[in-house]
Order: C-alpha cells, then sequence, then structure tokens
C-alpha cells in the first residue's frame, strides 16, 4: 500500500482516564459497534462483557470507508504499522458511468486539505476492522461470547436483566444495545415495535480477488490504484482492501433488480450467487469486474416511520448506541465513523465516574452530544446518494457537466483549497473524544465534585478561612436531560 500520512501527535488518547466508580456493563452485539465500546469503557476501567448470537468471529462482508474523522481514531488504536497491512490510503475518486463505462469525471483528495483533517481516508475490509476491534477489546479485559442469543432485555430493581434464548438470566449494572437496526434491545427494553418496510433499495456487497483482477488490463489498473472508483446510476462503490489483495465492490441496486425472494427481512449475513444478479445493462468493463466475484451478501435499505427520541430507557441502565439508535443505510460512507464516534463518546463520559448520580446526566450528554450529528451526517449521505443515483434527464446532464470540468492544479491556490476543507470539516476534523471532554470541562465535572476535591475545598477554607462557593452556585446546573440551563 501507499504510505499512511503522518501527521503531529493528537492532543490527546481517546480514553485518558480511570473511572473512580467501576461498574460491570453488558454490551448486546458483537459487532463493531459493540466491540468498539466495549474496549472504550473496558480501557476507562469498567468490567464489561459483550454477548453476540453469531456462533464465530467474523462473517462474509465486503469493503467499508474510513473517514478522516474515523482513521485518527484507528490510529490511535491500532497504530500506523497494523493499519499498513491491512488499509488503502485513498487519494482520489474517479466518477464513472456504469452504463457506459465513461469517466465523467475526478475528484482529488488534497494532501494539504487531509492534513488539516488530521487523518487519511483509508479503504478497509469490514472483516478486517471487526477482527482488529477484537483483538483490541479482549486484550484490555473484555471478555466476548459467541453464540449467544438474546431474547430480550428488561429494567431490573435495580440491576437490568439479560434474557437468554435459553431461558439464562444475567444482570449487569448496565447494559449497552448494540445489536444493530433490527436491536432485540430496543424492541424489548425500550418498548418500541420495529416497523420497518422495505425502501426501495438493495445493497449487493461481493469481493473480487486481486490475482484475477491482474490478468485483465483494465481492471488490472483499477486494483493497483489508490482510489475509491464511484459508478453513477445504479450505484457502485469499488476499492482495494487488504493491502490490494482484493477488490471489494458494492452495488446500491432497486428492489426489484436485487435478486430472486428479494422480499425477506433486514439481514446483513444474507449470500446469493452472483450468477442470480442481472448484470447485462452494465458496462463491459463492469461486467467483467463483477463476473470475478463468487458471491453477494444481501442487504435491504429499511425505512422505520419514527426515529429513537431517547436513547436509554426510564430507569437509566440500559442505553442504544450505534445503529440501535440511530438506523443507517447498508453501505453509507460514515456509517462506520458514526458508530465509533457514539463509542468513544460514551466511553470518555464515563471514564470520569465518581458517583451513581452522574450516570444520568452522562447518558443525557451522550444522547445530547451524537444526536445531532448523526442526523446531520445522514442527511449528507442521503443527499450525495441522490445525487450519484439521478435518472436520465437534465439534472443528471448537468450533474456530469460539473463534474467533467476538472480543476487543474494552477486552479489549487489558498482560496480554493480553503473552500475544499470547509466543504468537508464539520464531517472530517471532529474529534469524538474531544466533544465529549468538552462537555466536561463545561458542564459534568461541575455536577459532581469528586470526594478528594471536596474535602481538599474543606481544608482550603479551613487554613485561609476562605469562602468556597459551591460549584452549583457559579455554573448553570444540569437539568434532568443534562442541558445547560
Amino acid at each position: 500500500m501507499s504510505s499512511i500520512n503522518t501527521y503531529p501527535p493528537f492532543p490527546m488518547p481517546t480514553i485518558n482516564y480511570k473511572a473512580a466508580l467501576q461498574l460491570d456493563w453488558i454490551v448486546v452485539g458483537g459487532g463493531i459497534s459493540g466491540l468498539a465500546t466495549a474496549f472504550v469503557l473496558q480501557k476507562a476501567g469498567h468490567r464489561v462483557r459483550v454477548l453476540d448470537r453469531l456462533k464465530k468471529l467474523g462473517t462474509p462482508a465486503s469493503g467499508l470507508r474510513v473517514p478522516p474523522n474515523l482513521s485518527k481514531i484507528f490510529k490511535q488504536w491500532f497504530g500506523e504499522e497494523a493499519l499498513s497491512k491491512v488499509a488503502v490510503r485513498n487519494v482520489g475518486t474517479p466518477w464513472i458511468d456504469i452504463n457506459t463505462g465513461e469517466r465523467i469525471g475526478y475528484h482529488p483528495w488534497k494532501p494539504v486539505v487531509m492534513k488539516e483533517t488530521g487523518g487519511d481516508f483509508l479503504m478497509m475490509h469490514h472483516e478486517d476492522v471487526q477482527k482488529m476491534l477484537y483483538k483490541l477489546a479482549t486484550d484490555v479485559g473484555v471478555k466476548v461470547e459467541f453464540g449467544v442469543d438474546v431474547a430480550s432485555v428488561e429494567a431490573g430493581d435495580p440491576k437490568p436483566r439479560v434474557i437468554l434464548a435459553n431461558g439464562e438470566v444475567l444482570t449487569a449494572d448496565m447494559v449497552v444495545g448494540a445489536d444493530g437496526a433490527t436491536s432485540i434491545v430496543r424492541q424489548t427494553a425500550f418498548g418500541i415495535e420495529d416497523d420497518a418496510v422495505q425502501g426501495g433499495v438493495t445493497l449487493l456487497g461481493g469481493i473480487a480477488p486481486a490475482e484475477e483482477m491482474l490478468k485483465d488490463p483494465v481492471l488490472g489498473k483499477m486494483v493497483l490504484a489508490d482510489e475509491w472508483p464511484i459508478f453513477m446510476g445504479t450505484i457502485g462503490a469499488c476499492h482495494p482492501v487488504r493491502a490490494k489483495k482484493e477488490f471489494a465492490i458494492q452495488l446500491f441496486v432497486p428492489t426489484s433488480e436485487g435478486g430472486p425472494q428479494n422480499d425477506g427481512k433486514e439481514s446483513f449475513y444474507e449470500v446469493i450467487p452472483t450468477s442470480a444478479i442481472d448484470i447485462s445493462s452494465y458496462a463491459d468493463d463492469v461486467q467483467r469486474l463483477l463476473k470475478m466475484v463468487p458471491y453477494f451478501t444481501r442487504s435491504r435499505y429499511m425505512k422505520r416511520s419514527k426515529e429513537v427520541t431517547d436513547w436509554m430507557d426510564k430507569s437509566c441502565r440500559i442505553v442504544l448506541i450505534g445503529e440501535a439508535a440511530h438506523p443507517w443505510f447498508p453501505g453509507g460512507s460514515h456509517t462506520t465513523s458514526m458508530v465509533v464516534e457514539d463509542a468513544v463518546v460514551l466511553g470518555t463520559l464515563f471514564s470520569h465516574l465518581d458517583s451513581w448520580s452522574q450516570v444520568k446526566p452522562f447518558l443525557y450528554a451522550y444522547q445530547e452530544i451524537r444526536e445531532g450529528r448523526t442526523k446531520a451526517v445522514k442527511q449528507e449521505e442521503l443527499t450525495n446518494t441522490i445525487l450519484v443515483h439521478l435518472p436520465p434527464g437534465p439534472e443528471r446532464d448537468a450533474r456530469n457537466l460539473h463534474m467533467a470540468t476538472p480543476a487543474t492544479e494552477a486552479d489549487w491556490d489558498d482560496s480554493m483549497l480553503q473552500r475544499e476543507l470547509a466543504n468537508f470539516a464539520g464531517i472530517f476534523c471532529y474529534d469524538a473524544s474531544d466533544a465529549a471532554e468538552e462537555w466536561w470541562v463545561d458542564w459534568g465535572r461541575y455536577s459532581h465534585r469528586p470526594s478528594e476535591e471536596r474535602e481538599r475545598e474543606t481544608r482550603l477554607s479551613f487554613l485561609y478561612s476562605s469562602a468556597v462557593v459551591s460549584s452549583e452556585s457559579v455554573t448553570a446546573p444540569l437539568t434532568g436531560e443534562g442541558k445547560k440551563q
């Protein structure tokens, strides 16, 4: 792979403190969201147990994108050497018509802009990320159990109860629902019926071997490039993974073109043969590429009538994270970054835990910090998806004309670079740990003073006869929702 840029060190590690009050947590779901959550909570001093219904680690999967806001977290967690063995750094995005094979335009990810974000735009395999998170979590002491089918979760008195399909009942101080868009935790502990209906789009994900692509003069260049090509029309996103040993492919097709019997429930583990998909309308290069893929995983985009209003239950002992809290659409470029950011914020907040009185404000702060961002980023993704998927007509022609007018190197002056950064700064420059620490510094630490700090103030007050003003009288208090008055 091409080398990953080395930028100045980040201001602080993702988790910088150990909680004074250390709790027992059960995380339901051992995917990327659950493992990331377990890792940060364990790093914060808590004791974490992960339950996953799959029988083993790793499932058929395709590629995922790791934008700068996520890659800088992964660099802290995994280290650059480990990343360099499995990731590919994306330097640009060619835009290609999937039906004609015509190159419409090209967007470079300028190094000077990426440097300002603090990270790289990486391309990885979903399974590699999950396995790396598993090792990270278990190395710090997280207990991960596979083949555990959770039937329901309910509030207890005071500890929540996790009821398994075999009738066994487990308890913990806190339970995290990290079990995805079809969350059993959300349905049982929160009483939210899952009313998902098909949204009209199916995601097909597959992997082509690089050794086969290299035999083809056109496809060989594609697998060797540090690029993320996007096929316009029926959206096709593809890129090299595993240090260019494989090539990940994702097709977003209308439900009617998603293969036979494509009316099932939401799933991320369904496998269908490539021969079941009609690819005859695609360009010759695309057809040759797809024929190298032995099978596709099939995921359906599902719509739900309501968003989850509260990410924690009434007892404030059960909390949702990742897609259990904010279901995404399959194959999104920011899905992984959003769920990992959730984990970082939750773990960072609970690294400051000193008293049970902080649990409720911390949970409300977690949702307050994350909810607006996840909504904004999801809308951005949906807007871009619609732009790429425009049907033939004046709008598509105008889009293609705009994309076909490339900027020359002479055009990339300081003002243009600043505009480019401004377009992505809101998403790419975000630091989840900083967001949580900022809340803690502004409000959280004043809502509860650690006992040793209170004792120190008492001693100073006695020795110097100084009037120590209580924190409540000089700061805006937290409401039950953890917000500023």
